[in-house]
């Protein structure tokens, strides 16, 4: 989540070199661009290092959360929807690196499962928002197996061509 939040801004920082939209840190907005003089490297996180949290994060540690522990269940999961959107930006780079000579048919179809299976974690977790402490355990097992969904169908597309 970071790093996509991370990459939109650097996109449009980019793409709009004619006014460059002030900087917020820590809840405070410096109008000259400048950092505000309470902010100290330990105010900011590498993005390496919030990449290796998202990689870090495995539907193990989750799935044994209880109702009351949901807040933090949820964090967990985002982290898991974010690695989900690394692996598809991963398959993505690599499809557009391949030779047209080479048949694409079993990986496109397998990244279509990739596609959906994504969806069907977010909607699952979404699902599992609305959820009340009895119907709690039903739901989270419900979003396990759409995790297991995206991660069966990312060894499928990375299995689908020699070349990947």
């Amino acid at each position: 989540m970071t790093f996509a939040i991370l990459s939109l801004a650097a996109f449009f920082a980019a793409g709009c070199p004619k006014k460059t939209p002030p900087v917020v840190m820590a809840g405070r907005i410096s109008a000259d661009n400048t950092l505000p003089a309470v902010a100290t490297q330990a105010t900011f996180q590498p993005v390496a290092t919030a990449e290796a949290n998202v990689a870090s994060t495995r539907w193990i540690d989750l799935k044994d959360y209880t109702y009351d522990n949901r807040a933090q269940f949820f964090a967990g999961l985002e982290k898991l929807e974010a690695q989900v959107d690394e692996q598809i930006q991963e398959l993505n780079a690599k499809r557009a690196t391949l030779n047209s000579t080479v048949d694409t048919k079993d990986w496109d179809f397998a990244m279509k499962e990739m596609g959906d299976a994504r969806v069907y974690l977010k909607s699952t977790g979404e699902e599992l928002r609305k959820a009340d402490p009895e119907t709690w355990n039903q739901r989270k097992d419900k979003v396990g197996r759409a995790w297991m969904r995206t991660q069966d169908a990312y060894g499928k597309v990375k299995a689908s061509t020699t070349i990947l």
